[in-house]
């Protein structure tokens, strides 16, 4: 058996994705591990540079060709026949350290734990690079290579989500679960970072910086612009997260894993406010729609006990709260307020890097 499967949705990626390959797939891997390039029905030469890599590496390199669904659909096409112990996703257009890789490989060997978590870098498009671990403020609260159970980890409240870079699952607990991700959308990544913790039981970090995060490309899904566009994507993202805590039969779960989701989906709400509020350009911004998107989400926050919610600038600086503003005024800050709001979230975020995350 193959001890990691990597899942590679692949949409036009045809000139970056051989270099996530060529991260893969070196003699020291190629026997353990599986790549499973999923091309979504791209009008490019993925499907050709995908099948080259298939040829060549014929014992690690599948290739699932299908019509364009979108980035669950690709996940839900690969899971099924997935052959590693452990799963992880890989977007086309980032890529994996290699060393690491192989690290990451010899420790899978002796693990068992559902959840394994690794640090990650993200590549800004100004060229900088910035490490990102699950620590607090620059402490470490876990000793890598130990396993925790879950609960233990979730009660802390050091964490108050994950990121699908850093994760890789057990496979057969996402079998056993029935996993499968929404599709038509995109973020449907958020869904990778959330149902598991549901069910996983046991979690373990590994001192490994494993995936190259790439923000520098121009259209990815994290670009504000982006984000500004597919809202609407994020808002059904949002309906999707609800809904699943809602069918989910909570009583089964311990009040501490309860806690965590219940404070991880009111900052998932929070974040759908704030992209409204305070970061898509005003010219884009529908009251009208807002005040329904409003209404709809106070109302699931009352149904699932989330919130309460309060939009503070990330700077810390600024102690206004935006969406009560919003409430007693039906409008944005205005426009001086919001400049000043931004300079001091580039203020902060370049201390907090350069303290922090170097």
């Amino acid at each position: 058996m193959k001890l990691l499967s990597l899942i590679i949705p692949t949409y036009n990626m045809d000139a970056l994705l051989p270099r996530c390959l060529d991260s893969l797939l070196v003699p020291a891997t190629l026997e353990r591990l599986e790549v499973m390039v999923v091309n979504d029905g791209s009008r490019d030469g993925s499907l050709a540079v995908a099948n080259s890599y298939r040829e060549r590496f014929p014992q690690t390199v599948t290739v699932i060709d299908k019509p364009n669904g979108n980035y669950g659909s690709t996940i839900n096409a690969a899971l099924p026949v997935a052959q590693g112990k452990y799963v992880k996703i890989l977007d086309a257009d980032d890529w994996f350290d290699t060393t690491a890789l192989v690290t990451f490989l010899d420790r899978l060997a002796d693990i068992s734990a559902d959840m394994v978590v690794t640090h990650f870098t993200v590549l800004h498009d100004d060229g900088t690079r910035e490490l990102t671990k699950y620590n607090v403020y620059g402490r470490e609260p876990y000793d890598y290579g130990r396993v925790y159970p879950l609960d233990d980890v979730l009660r802390d409240g050091h964490i108050r989500f994950f990121l699908m870079h850093a994760l890789a699952y057990r496979t057969e607990l996402l079998r056993t679960m029935g996993y499968r991700q929404t599709e038509g959308i995109s973020y449907t990544d958020t869904e990778w970072a959330c149902y598991p913790v549901f069910r996983a039981a046991d979690i373990i970090f590994l001192d490994i910086n494993l995936y190259q995060y790439n923000l520098a490309r121009e259209g990815q899904t994290m670009d504000p612009k982006v984000i500004a566009r597919s809202l609407g994507q994020m808002e059904q993202m949002t309906r999707q997260l609800l809904a699943f805590y809602g069918a989910y039969d909570i009583e089964t779960l311990s009040d501490v894993r309860q806690a965590f989701l219940r404070q991880y989906l009111t900052n998932r709400v929070r974040l759908l406010y704030k992209c409204h509020l305070l970061d898509i350009p005003r010219s884009q911004f529908n009251a009208a729609h807002f005040a329904e998107l409003d209404a709809e989400l106070t109302a699931a926050c009352k149904q699932y006990g989330l919130g309460p919610i309060r939009l503070y600038p990330a700077n810390k600086l600024i102690r206004a709260d935006a969406l009560r503003w919003w409430h007693r005024h039906h409008r944005r800050w205005p426009r001086w307020f919001e400049a000043l709001n931004r300079l001091a979230d580039r203020l902060m975020t370049w201390l907090f890097v350069r303290i922090f995350k170097r």
